[in-house]
């Protein structure tokens, strides 16, 4: 039997409407979802397309799919800051796969229970290709956003997680070769740092999230900012891990600071907020890396590189392009 688009959304996603947080007034069923933010909040919202082939394999698993989709997307709202009150998403199938969108509807399930994320609506279509968007929706208190452009110097520069254990998987991927269990999630399942946004509310000046590359991800911040920053490539030590699984040092800091889809969150604080940081990653049990300071002189320079680790390359390298 053909599923229908209205079959579809019936079996496999109606279902996931029920999970409703407090700001859902009305749910999906109508031609709009209702959402009623907190009072003397501020609504902050986020799109995202993600297309087979270019965002995620071609041969991903459903249940991958689902979460590192969403993941990414609500990274966005992680990097300003604010908490998740409603998601939206749109499916273009180029087939019907019952198998596939069954998968796909019990892990975006679970997604959006842990993550607090109400489905509240969305559309499904056929093409040529598989893509999804995800529109994402949170608050946060009155002017407490954090932007791109609120950096200054010299205050110090962190990095959340393990940036560049997604890039390693990827890589292993696609060349059809195995990775560790412990590097392959990373890529496979990334975590959204909701709740270190919401934390760092008052702490970070500046902060935007890491999915193209730490470096070109940071430069934003800087030319947002009017500053420029070193970068301690030293500091990268912490992540052991990476550099065995690699088997190379050099390989593993230049995918660290290049490679992108990580999702973790590169933010800017003033010095006085050291100790408080520190105690932040051991309450969270996250890594909160201290990588670097910021500067009045413009541009990026770096120091204690791994031995053989050329310079040049890094200051070219401008992340993920689309075109």
């Amino acid at each position: 039997m053909t599923l229908s688009e209205f079959d579809i959304i019936e079996r496999y996603f109606a279902p996931l409407g029920n999970f409703r947080g407090p700001a859902v007034r009305l749910g999906p069923g109508d031609d709009c979802a209702v959402i009623m933010p907190p009072s003397n909040e501020q609504l902050c919202v986020s799109s995202d397309t993600f297309i087979e082939g270019t965002h995620f394999p071609v041969d991903a698993p459903a249940a991958m799919t689902a979460r590192r989709t969403l993941a990414a997307a609500l990274s966005d709202l992680a990097a300003m800051g604010s908490k998740p009150l409603a998601v939206t998403g749109a499916l273009t199938l180029a087939s019907v796969s019952p198998e596939w969108l069954e998968e796909f509807a019990n892990a975006l399930g679970n997604c959006i229970s842990v993550w607090q994320s109400p489905l509240v609506g969305g559309n499904i279509s056929r093409g040529e290709a598989l893509s999804i968007t995800w529109t994402v929706m949170g608050s946060l208190p009155q002017e407490q956003f954090i932007s791109r452009s609120g950096a200054t110097e010299p205050s110090d520069i962190f990095v959340s997680g393990w940036p560049g254990r997604a890039g390693l998987a990827l890589q292993r991927r696609l060349a059809g070769q195995q990775c560790s269990k412990k590097i392959a999630q990373h890529y496979e399942a990334p975590e959204p740092r909701l709740e270190l946004g919401q934390h760092l509310r008052g702490l970070a000046s500046a902060m935007i999230d890491v999915s193209d590359g730490l470096l070109a991800d940071l430069n934003h911040i800087l030319v947002a900012s009017d500053v420029g920053a070193e970068i301690d490539l030293s500091s990268f030590n912490f992540d052991q891990a990476l550099v065995a699984e690699a088997g190379d040092e050099v390989l593993a800091r230049r995918l660290t600071l290049t490679a992108g889809d990580d999702y973790e969150l590169c933010f800017v604080a003033p010095p006085e907020h050291r100790t408080t940081i520190a105690d932040l990653s051991k309450q969270l049990d996250l890594p909160l890396t201290k990588i670097g300071q910021t500067k009045a002189a413009k541009g990026l320079t770096f120091c204690h590189p791994p031995e053989g680790m050329l310079m040049e390359p890094l200051l070219l390298q401008s992340g993920y392009q689309h075109f």
